[in-house]
């Protein structure tokens, strides 16, 4: 077992007793936490993607610079300091035991996941899996070709048909529907704006966003990412979307979300608002891109999404963007539901990244599968294999941190989209230390699945009809798995009609559904 994948394990449960050198006083949590900036703008130096973002004092940047630790060095230093977190004394000890804690977690899970990226810099190689375990504090689940079955045969037939469609994969023709739908490129700007805009205001409803928050936005090209949150300290961001490919509608609404509000952008606001400036905890003034914190911050601003545009919001916006960029709205429905049919086959993307970097498939045909499987263009396969090079098992972070902060927020506070319950729990997971183990912490066990499935299909679709509550579904048919939206299951397809996957609108109640 490497030292990576111990490191892990030992930032869940650190039992040595720590021994000093005679003389060396033990490090207070402050003094840990500025000793791990220091690491980690140390191994930026050899690694610049490691930081993804610095706002503390400038000097302490220029001396880390002046003092070029070597990547071994760093490793020893950040297993040191491993050690001395559950020892440390913290202002919070007396008052806020719960803070401390889940501060005392964080810094664990972050020096763990330091130890392993300074590794990968002196060259050592991990698996996928365990890749992930040791940067990310988790392992995504692993998918076969037939768990994406049931989706591409729904995208088949919710296509509209065109003459000729008999010569186009699945993909040509998704690809060539979708595009029709992009906004043009000289409303790109201004159709951006007003996305990020619209977030931000239903954000604001919701959470407590600090005084003088903002961001800039910047269309790029040539990146190896479809848009990318910098974020500048000062409670400012620069957001940047990448150009490279066309951009349909519904991509923007994900990208106001996910780059700004109430994702990366928010999430950053307050963690320097909440932590640097009012805990006065240097160990925020970094954001080591390579670490469980990674998990956190996507795996929010992918279920932000859906928490800031939920069911018939998301649509009635979708027709103010087709307005904005001089599309038909009586497109607009349709388009929307292809395209969150095709959402579920995101997981997808961690099988490619996975078998690829695993050496079990060649990077043409990782791009085919990519095509098949994620129904990508091939020009958009390319650009993800160039992000799959870069950030490696990175990927985990999006879909299956969607699916950990799905699953606890659910558990913990509603099952009704954009609920003031979830908006809550989403709020306390971006404002304060959380680790994936955290959310892990919550019941995400598989599901065994266990009960007789559904014969009367008819008395099923009349009850459905009558758009009924979660509750009143699982008295009804008590022995069916009613897996919940954000639920963690089983990966295996099933023929019967023994698990039903429920659609819900902006009150809760079922509108439709699909068996699987």
């Amino acid at each position: 077992m490497t030292w990576s994948v111990q490191a892990a394990e030992m930032a869940d449960e650190v039992t040595q007793e720590v021994v000093q050198e005679p003389g060396v006083p033990a490090l207070n949590m402050n003094q840990i936490g500025d000793a791990y900036v220091r690491l980690v703008l140390a191994l930026g130096e050899h690694d610049p993607d490691t930081v993804d973002a610095y706002y503390g004092p400038a000097a302490v940047r220029d001396e880390v610079k002046r003092l070029v630790l070597a990547p071994a060095q760093i490793e020893a230093e950040a297993q040191a300091l491993l050690l001395q977190v559950d020892a440390a004394d913290s202002p919070q000890a007396q008052t806020q035991a719960e803070l401390l804690g889940q501060r005392r977690e964080y810094l664990k899970k972050q020096l763990a996941a330091l130890v392993a990226r300074a590794q990968m810099v002196q060259g050592e190689k991990f698996s996928f899996d365990d890749e992930a375990r040791a940067l990310y504090d988790t392992q995504a689940p692993h998918y076969i070709e037939a768990d994406f079955a049931p989706v591409l045969a729904r995208i088949e037939k919710l296509l509209p048909r065109q003459t000729g469609d008999a010569q186009w994969t699945l993909a040509e023709r998704y690809n060539r529907y979708i595009e029709r739908y992009a906004v043009p490129p000289a409303r790109l700007q201004a159709v951006m704006t007003l996305a990020i805009n619209e977030a931000r205001a239903r954000a604001a409803k919701h959470l407590p966003l600090p005084t003088g928050e903002r961001f800039e936005l910047s269309l790029v090209k040539d990146k190896a990412w479809s848009a990318y949150n910098w974020y500048q300290g000062g409670l400012t961001s620069r957001i940047e979307v990448n150009t490279d490919l066309p951009i349909p509608v519904s991509r923007v609404i994900e990208l106001a979300s996910h780059e700004g509000y109430p994702g990366h952008h928010v999430y950053n606001a307050l963690l320097e608002n909440g932590l640097v400036i009012g805990q006065q905890w240097p160990e925020y003034t970094v954001y080591a891109l390579f670490s469980p914190q990674s998990l956190i911050a996507e795996g929010t601003a992918d279920y932000g999404v859906g928490l800031a545009f939920p069911g018939k919001q998301r649509l009635a916006f979708t027709r103010e963007l087709f307005t904005a960029a001089g599309l038909n709205t009586k497109d607009a429905a349709r388009y929307l539901e292809i395209v969150n049919a095709a959402r579920e086959l995101v997981p997808a993307g961690i099988e490619a990244a996975r078998r690829y970097l695993d050496g079990k498939a060649t990077a043409a045909d990782t791009a085919l599968w990519m095509q098949r499987f994620l129904l990508y263009s091939p020009e958009r396969a390319a650009q993800r294999l160039k992000f799959i090079d870069k950030y490696r098992a990175y990927i985990i972070n999006y879909s299956w941190g969607e699916a950990l902060v799905s699953n606890y927020i659910r558990a913990n506070g509603s099952d009704v989209a954009g609920s003031p319950e979830q908006w809550q729990q989403f709020f306390q997971l971006i404002s304060q230390p959380r680790t994936p183990a955290m959310l892990l912490a919550a019941d995400v066990t598989d599901v065994v699945i266990v009960g007789a499935d559904i014969n009367d299909l008819a008395d099923f679709e009349a009850f459905i009809a009558t758009q009924p509550t979660l509750d009143a579904f699982a008295a009804r048919y008590p022995d069916v798995l009613l897996v919940r939206p954000g639920m963690i299951t089983t990966r295996e397809f099933r023929s019967d009609r023994s698990r039903f996957f429920p659609d819900l609108d902006s009150q809760g109640l079922i509108i439709g559904g699909r068996f699987n």
